[in-house]
């Protein structure tokens, strides 16, 4: 994500950026890095993640620490802020309620000529067959089914996360997806809000587990 972002704005200028959906701030952290002039926000539901968002904040430098900050809120009922670049990996497709809506959201909070970088699953087979699992898993839901993804969440991610991680994660197994990147987003929805279409870019799957995205780039009318 870090890399398609860099490919749409201009890394050395002074950008509002923000995060939706930063779980535990990795994306920022890159981000932040990379873009020394930037101020970047991040933003999500989940208090562990932002609290352990927090905790590594407070191990940078005093001054990239000042150009990052943490943000626990429900992004639809949250006053609208402007920014240069709005990003946001794996989280649109959960965010409830209606598509457009949400997107006039979006665009709202993207200054003109700003861009929205989104990774978002997108419409085919395996991410149709996903979300009729997720609900059939909904309908069943148990401690013992709890215990079985985590042993599972386990084996496939535990190198690259705790068991905290894994838990915080275990209810998006139950979550279908509220919408699927496909042809109306990408030529009605997101059009008629005001954002553009300028680039699509693969992401790679790194779990079975996961539903299969792609990232979409819009740009807002100048």
């Amino acid at each position: 994500m870090r890399e398609i972002v860099l490919r749409h704005v201009a890394k050395d200028r002074a950008l509002d950026v923000l995060d939706l959906g930063c779980g535990t701030g990795s994306l920022v952290f890159l981000l932040a890095e990379s873009m020394p002039s930037a101020s970047i926000t991040g933003l999500d539901v989940s208090a562990p993640n932002i609290r352990k968002a927090e905790e590594r904040r407070g191990t940078l430098d005093a001054r990239s620490a000042a150009r990052v900050r943490f943000e626990r809120a429900d992004y639809m009922s949250r006053p609208p802020s402007a920014v240069d670049v709005l990003v946001s990996d794996g989280v649109l497709h959960l965010i409830p309620g209606d598509t457009r809506a949400l997107f006039l959201k979006l665009a709202a909070d993207v200054r003109p000529g700003g861009v929205l970088v989104a990774a978002m699953p997108y419409d085919c087979a395996y991410n149709y067959a996903f979300s009729i699992l997720r609900r059939v898993l909904r309908l069943l839901r148990s401690r013992t089914l709890d215990a079985l993804i985590l042993r599972i969440g386990r084996f496939l991610h535990g190198n690259e996360m705790n068991d905290e991680g894994l838990r915080e994660r275990i209810p998006y197994m139950y979550i279908p997806p509220q919408r699927l990147a496909g042809r109306n987003l990408r030529e009605h929805v997101a059009p008629s809000a005001g954002l553009r279409l300028i680039a699509r870019h693969p992401m790679p799957s790194v779990s079975l587990s996961q539903l299969k995205h792609e990232v979409l780039v819009f740009e807002k009318a100048a």
